[in-house]
């Protein structure tokens, strides 16, 4: 199952970097860079929906259309 969410990256004055994904508002992540706190976050959101789905509870629908090219 693949799922698209738009995420809020935001930035303190001490450089902590913040993620949260509206859809998935029990998910949020914080790192020292973008991409760390990206992929925390995508970490979160990972296990929060594994959780979900083992549970027999409803997955959240993407909330984003997408597109990823390699160049």
């Amino acid at each position: 199952m693949k799922r698209r969410y738009k995420v809020e990256v935001t930035a303190d004055i001490n450089g902590w970097v913040s993620v949260k994904i509206p859809a998935v508002p029990e998910a949020h992540a914080e790192a020292h860079t973008r991409e760390q706190a990206l992929e925390f976050a995508a970490n979160v959101v990972r296990s929060h929906l594994k959780s979900l789905a083992a549970s027999g509870a409803e997955i959240p629908a993407s909330d984003i259309d997408a597109i990823i090219i390699d160049v």
